[in-house]
């Protein structure tokens, strides 16, 4: 759902369909142990504005290469950098102790190249040992088969109260590792609907392997949920700790 957060009235309606939870504290803690992080794909910036608020004093950088998305983390606070530029094409110049990728955004990774564009990306922006933490969706769970309308319809209010009826579909797998979705967004007060298409990549545990092995780093932790429990057929996510050459 790239493409919708280039404008600041669907942007603006992330944070209240994404509260704070169990994913954040995870990040949280990783951000708050290092003395620079860089958060690629940082959206509205909330991981970064948390980790200020808990009295990280270091180097802060979010990345994202959606307009509406970064206005909406820079009205936030100014004390933290922002910089506009896909997973892909960064090039701040710097490196860091950590980079994270959250939110399922590595999932808008679409096909090998575009992950080994990422990685090494990521590799180029930390130093020696640093470490990379994200995560995708363990494609043996399947989530998508539930993401049906009867599961992912309701309402989300907007920070100014207005109320938007949201409905998300899945509508089919082009591939079979691709998923492509839409949402429709309806103003409650104007009436006015938006729709969005995009797709998302559910990576095998294998494959995810070999790529993090081309691209120079060493798997760390293996995760398959929040609280670190092993990555099982059942399990809802891949998450990963890996450390840079």
């Amino acid at each position: 759902m790239v493409d919708s957060y280039e404008d600041l009235e669907f942007a603006a309606l992330y944070d209240p369909q994404n509260p704070w939870g169990p994913s954040d504290d995870f990040y949280l803690g990783y951000v708050l142990g290092a003395a620079s992080a860089l958060d690629v794909g940082c959206g509205t910036g909330g991981l970064l504005c948390r980790a200020r608020e808990y009295g990280h004093t270091g180097e802060l950088v979010g990345v994202d290469p959606a307009t509406g998305m970064l206005a909406v983390a820079l009205a936030k606070r100014d004390d933290i950098e922002y910089v506009q530029a896909t997973a892909q094409e960064m090039d701040l110049g710097r490196r860091f102790e950590l980079v994270t990728m959250t939110g399922h955004a590595f999932q808008e990774l679409l096909d090998d190249a575009a992950t080994r564009a990422a990685l090494a990306r990521f590799r180029a922006h930390l130093v020696p040992g640093g470490l990379l933490v994200f995560e995708t969706r363990n494609p043996l769970a399947r989530a998508w088969e539930r993401w049906t309308p009867e599961h992912m319809s309701g309402t989300v209010r907007a920070p100014d109260g207005t109320e938007y009826a949201v409905e998300l579909d899945v509508l089919g797998q082009p591939a079979p590792d691709l998923v492509e979705m839409s949402g429709t967004y309806t103003n409650r007060v104007t009436g006015a609907v938006g729709v969005d298409t995009g797709s998302l990549r559910f990576v095998a545990a294998d494959r995810l392997r070999e790529l993090l092995a081309e691209a120079g780093f060493r798997v760390e932790d293996w995760y398959g949920s929040w609280d670190r429990g092993p990555v099982t057929g059942s399990s809802p996510e891949i998450i990963v700790v890996a450390a840079a050459p």
